[in-house]
């Protein structure tokens, strides 16, 4: 039952992605596994507009459309094993232009088991804590788990 729920969001992916043609190899050769979409998704999102809300700031709103790109960029750095913020500048642009941002910011992660684990290892980082303390209206997250087991994360913030 899990091959055909990738598969539908594999295909989402590719056909929502501003880059398409470059992924669709290690999309399709990737054995990712959706991590429950997510509780941790939607833990993660609380934790962080708790979090804002504390400092006096304002909570964002969740965008499901930005929430492609995280996906993308998690298949991503599940094909290449490791985190990073590779061709954010691509992915930056795209959602400037689609959603006529201002500003974008990413986050990501790796293997950490709860939606808290990861949340307080970008409190304890200076440029991820930014972002999360930053000037933004919206945001979107995405949690992937290769098929080791190994939980990816990617939350973008967008104003």
């Amino acid at each position: 039952m899990k091959f055909p729920i990738l598969f539908l969001m594999l295909i989402l992916v590719m056909t929502s992605s501003c880059s398409k043609e470059e992924l669709v190899d290690e999309q399709i050769n990737s054995t990712a596994l959706i991590v429950s979409n997510s509780e941790m998704e939607l833990e993660i999102f609380e934790l962080v507009n708790d979090y804002r809300i504390e400092l006096g700031l304002s909570s964002l709103s969740y965008d499901t459309r930005a929430q492609a790109y995280t996906t993308e960029h998690n298949l991503y750095m599940i094909s290449k094993e490791e985190i990073s913020h590779d061709n954010f500048a691509q992915r930056s642009s795209a959602l400037s232009e689609e959603f006529n941002a201002v500003k974008v910011s990413e986050n990501v992660g790796r293997n950490f088991a709860t939606a808290q684990g990861v949340f307080e290892a970008w409190l304890n980082s200076p440029s991820h804590l930014k972002n999360i303390e930053g000037d933004f209206d919206a945001t979107a997250i995405s949690v992937y788990a290769d098929a080791n087991g190994m939980i990816y994360f990617t939350q973008v913030f967008i104003k």
